[in-house]
């Protein structure tokens, strides 16, 4: 459940950074040559695993990923890994592999960027063992679906970046969850830029059910802080820090996290190093 990520000079979020933000969007600026087939390598070192207000491991992860993009499609490989014991006891392996397939459509209606697409989140260490065709099976080891729709409004592009994402599930959790993230970016000089954001997720009654447990109502369940730099070391290799603070919404939900996850607020931050091929 891996997160928000944009390539290019407004980077709303890296991949490896967004945290409580979301399973990953990939938002890019237009290519010189919509034809040329890019590809981008990154790998990240953050201090926690923590997914739309969900802290899933409070020691270092390490989370790698593959990008390769070509008219507006994007194809998405993200993998974390525990470095320490996250709450379903994985240590030293892989808790999630995600894949995402996103489509920027070609649309340009008054500033405003339309993405769509679909994530697959895998469990491959959360098996409870092998079936006889040597599938993963047990109720942690089930993947799960989710088609999302994404608005960024590009008016004030150069101050600030707005967007609306809707995340839906296709089977299991069978909700939907809405993003809100109001990002302010700022290029320093050519080769470092610097972002402030905020955000806050939006879960309907039957997505906060299934991640929170209980009969929860619909309701905003977490709120996020971030700042984002990033350096461009080379000419295909861009080095980013990051550091979140993530606090959930009170009641049940905060009550729900205390009992599920490993915290109910976390400030985490991490280290990420891109190559473009």
């Amino acid at each position: 459940m891996n997160k928000f990520m944009t390539i290019g000079v407004v980077a709303v979020m890296a991949a490896g950074f967004a945290g409580a933000q979301d399973a990953l969007l990939i938002v890019e600026e237009p290519a010189t040559d919509a034809s040329q087939t890019e590809v981008s390598a990154e790998a990240a070192l953050v201090t926690a695993y923590v997914w739309r207000g969900q802290v899933y491991n409070n020691d270092f992860v390490f989370q790698p990923q593959l990008t390769a993009s070509q008219y507006g499609v994007s194809l998405n490989v993200w993998g974390n890994y525990d470095l320490g014991k996250n709450v379903a006891g994985i240590e030293n392996d892989f808790s999630e592999l995600d894949i995402s397939l996103a489509y920027t459509l070609p649309l340009n209606l008054n500033d405003f960027s339309f993405d769509v697409g679909v994530i697959n989140y895998n469990f491959p260490a959360n098996a409870d063992g092998l079936d006889s065709d040597g599938n993963p099976i047990g109720e942690n080891a089930q993947s799960v679906t989710e088609l999302f729709g994404a608005a960024h409004l590009m008016s004030f592009q150069e101050y600030v970046i707005p967007s609306v994402t809707l995340f839906g599930s296709v089977h299991r959790a069978h909700g939907v969850y809405i993003l809100f993230d109001v990002v302010a970016p700022y290029q320093l000089s050519d080769f470092a830029w610097v972002e402030g954001g905020v955000s806050a997720g939006w879960g309907d009654s039957s997505y906060n059910d299934y991640y929170w447990g209980g009969n929860q109502d619909g309701k905003f369940n977490d709120f996020n802080f971030y700042v984002n730099g990033s350096y461009e070391i080379y000419e295909n290799v861009t080095a980013s820090a990051n550091i979140t603070y993530t606090m959930l919404n009170g009641g049940s939900i905060r009550n729900a996290a205390k009992e599920i996850y490993e915290d109910d607020q976390k400030v985490w931050a991490g280290v990420n190093i891109a190559y473009d091929f």
